[in-house]
């Protein structure tokens, strides 16, 4: 006897699932549920009257997306409720798009309603019932779901493509920035307007980091104390900005005036809170500390970034250690140590600073380079005045002549026998020469006296830089190291933690170089002018000297003369190939 379906089901148990898509749909009415999911919960009611089943439990999805089912919570509590209460027979939903717009999703989940013996009832399709036409309806209703979705999403994508291209911003502007409605030829537009309050202290919050002063903790710290907050959304009241917002803000390239939208930049229609050089400015100093791997964690120390293994050349890494006692101490370690590639034992952080600290020594410059150096420079600095000055006085008898030729200009003026169109070319073109006259006359002493500067800067902090690193404070060292060094490279020897090899930088390094060149040339002259005395009574006989002389080619002019030349590595020692050592049959020359 074949079963026949009934038209009602007296006395079962069952459950409403309501959701809406996006979160703009609650909220929008006296009721905070929004007009959509009320006239949810009305038809799933009539229809579970209708068919004489009791609604036990609703579950509500407020705001969440029907692509998939994954990413709403409510749904997945229905599931769970429906596994452990075998008394739940039945599932109302107001259509098959608010249960699942993926063929797939819905494939699934009917398997699963189906083993646990749960039938899924639409409010407003209601010919979905067991037998097979109501199954392949079902079926056709979820495929076309699915397609809707998807023509939607290329849909809203193209639309937001166009958008971008044309400069509109797409969503929520970002902070420093507010979205707005305004009245365009008779119509409501949405535009991006500088939020007068937040605006200001984004381009501050450049402008700052953008000195090298700032890590993005005392960055927060700073910009915080200057009254910057988050804009206050319906569930936040506005709170400080977060350390990570801070790494994002610095990178967002919609603060230069810039959409982007799938990979491809757009000049947007907003109006930008920092210009081009200062992005350029900020983004360098980020690289910088990302080169050198200064990353914003607990323990932050002066040193880190700076100092590197010598045994493998990868960076050391601040870490904490507690004794037997429980005192904590701190330590560097290598990186190497983490995968086991490095044996450098661990280097306590008072005998890397120690380290640090005796290296200074290592970069001094002597009081004889820097007088010779210094007389050089003044030297230089004297004959190109002397050039200057002369070019000076030259540029200011062309300006004598381009003002009287201006004088015998305005004195024809009203002269019938001159047009009016060919004096003021006339006009035009004596003060445009006047104009790039003035601007060679204001630029002709920077670069030299730019250049002259650095190097007598360099040469007073390298009088002695190991005494002025012991009286800075650690802000002032880190700056100092900065400045100096790019990379340390240290070591454990018996003595214990020591810095082995270091990377200058310049012009740290010419000087520092220099130095060192000059000194092996006075040792060299020193070794010459002995070895001269000592064969003076051979010369006088007649006898021929030995080619060592010869080999050994550094004076105090030739290394002196680097300093002034940018042809100097911070690292090599200027010597030739085979070193001090004498010449064999393998090594020539």
């Amino acid at each position: 006897m074949s079963k026949q379906k009934r038209p009602t089901i007296r006395g079962e148990q069952a459950i409403a699932y309501y959701r809406v898509s996006s979160a703009g749909q609650v909220n929008t009415d006296f009721d905070p549920e929004g007009i959509s999911l009320p006239a949810q919960r009305v038809a799933c009611n009539e229809r579970a009257r209708e068919l004489g089943v009791v609604l036990v439990d609703e579950y509500l999805d407020p705001g969440k997306s029907g692509k998939t089912i994954d990413q709403r919570p409510a749904f997945q509590e229905m599931i769970a409720r429906i596994k452990a209460d075998r008394n739940i027979k039945h599932v109302f939903v107001y259509a098959l798009s608010r249960f699942a717009r993926n063929r797939y999703d819905d494939a699934i989940m009917m398997m699963t309603l189906e083993r646990l013996g749960v039938q899924l009832h639409s409010a407003t399709e209601r010919n979905l019932d067991a037998s097979p036409a109501g199954q392949a309806m079902h079926g056709m209703i979820a495929v076309f779901n699915e397609y809707q979705v998807r023509v939607s999403g290329e849909d809203i994508k193209y639309k937001m493509g166009q958008k971008a291209m044309k400069g509109g911003t797409l969503g929520v502007a970002p902070l420093g920035y507010l979205n707005v409605r305004e009245q365009f030829e008779g119509r409501e537009v949405r535009t991006v307007i500088v939020d007068p309050d937040r605006g200001p202290l984004i381009t501050l919050t450049f402008e700052l980091y953008a000195t090298g002063k700032y890590n993005f903790h005392t960055l927060r710290e700073a910009v915080t104390a200057a009254g910057l907050r988050t804009k206050p959304t319906k569930r936040w009241s506005a709170r400080p900005i977060s350390v990570h917002k801070i790494g994002d803000l610095l990178k967002d390239r919609y603060y230069l005036g810039l959409v982007s939208y799938e990979g491809e930049e757009y000049q947007g229609r907003h109006e930008p809170l920092v210009s081009q050089d200062l992005f350029d400015q900020v983004q360098r100093v980020l690289f910088a500390e990302r080169q050198a791997g200064a990353r914003q964690r607990v323990h932050n120390h002066y040193l880190k970034g700076l100092v590197w293994c010598d045994r493998c050349q990868r960076r050391l890494i601040i870490t904490p250690g507690k004794s037997k006692t429980g005192v904590t101490y701190f330590y560097y370690i290598c990186r190497g140590r983490q995968d086991r590639s490095c044996d450098l034992p661990y280097l306590p952080v008072a005998d890397v600073e120690d380290a640090i600290e005796r290296h200074y020594v290592n970069v001094r410059l002597s009081e004889d380079f820097r007088a010779e150096v210094q007389s050089r420079l003044d030297e230089a600095l004297s004959s190109t005045t002397d050039s200057t000055r002369r070019l000076h006085a030259q540029y200011q008898r062309q300006l004598k002549e381009l003002n009287k030729r201006e004088d015998d200009l305005l004195d024809l003026v009203g002269d019938p026998d001159w047009p009016k169109d060919k004096l003021t070319a006339k006009m035009r073109a004596v003060r445009e020469e006047r104009a790039r006259i003035e601007t060679r006359l204001g630029e002709q002493d920077l670069p030299l006296n730019e250049g002259y500067e650095v190097l007598t800067t360099v040469l007073r902090l390298l009088e002695d830089p190991q005494a002025l690193y012991r009286r800075s404070g650690l802000r002032a060292r880190k700056v100092l190291n900065k400045a100096v060094f790019t990379r340390l490279y240290l070591d454990q020897v018996p003595a214990g933690a020591t810095v082995t090899t270091e990377d200058l930088n310049e012009p740290f390094a010419t000087a520092v170089t220099a130095h060192r060149a000059w000194s092996l040339g006075e040792a060299v002259d020193d070794v010459l002018a002995e070895r001269a005395t000592r064969v003076a009574p051979a010369r006088e006989s007649g006898a021929s000297l030995s080619g060592d002389a010869a080999s050994l080619g550094f004076t105090t002019t030739a290394s002196l003369s680097t300093v002034l030349e940018d042809e100097c590595s911070s690292k090599a020692v200027m010597v030739e190939l085979r070193g001090f050592e004498p010449l064999t049959l393998t090594l020539p020359v």
